[in-house]
């Protein structure tokens, strides 16, 4: 049902999105309660386009796969705007705000992967040849 006949990259991509998304979530729902980096937006937006990803490999829908990537490119956004004070901190040389700025980096880093991951599909077609 998702390989079918013949090898399609968008497939590929988009099952590696979405285990790679999974893995995020675990990761930041691991390590950001240690950390004080948890907002619940970003578990939100990051678990629904874990979803949409899986779910648009069963589901041919056009706007699923860019509805995923949208909401892993929101959680990215918000993850840059949660990490800024921490990050002018670092930048800075002092420490007036705190926070983990390995830990930030960490989850930037992790949420780009997964952010690329997800736009690829979107410009990949997966129209049948005859």
């Amino acid at each position: 049902m998702i390989f079918q006949k013949k090898f399609q990259l968008s497939s590929c991509f988009l099952t590696a999105a979405g285990l790679f998304s999974a893995g995020t979530l675990v990761y930041y729902l691991i390590q950001s309660n240690h950390d004080a980096c948890f907002q619940v937006s970003i578990l939100v937006l990051l678990a629904v386009g874990m979803v949409g990803e899986i779910a648009s490999l069963f589901v041919k829908v056009d706007f699923i796969p860019m509805l995923a990537s949208s909401c892993i490119g929101v959680a990215l956004g918000l993850m840059v705007y949660y990490a800024l004070p921490t990050l002018s901190d670092l930048w800075n040389n002092v420490n007036f705000i705190g926070g983990n700025a390995f830990a930030y980096f960490m989850y930037l880093g992790l949420l780009l992967l997964s952010f690329v991951l997800s736009v690829i599909p979107c410009f990949l077609s997966e129209k049948e040849e005859k």
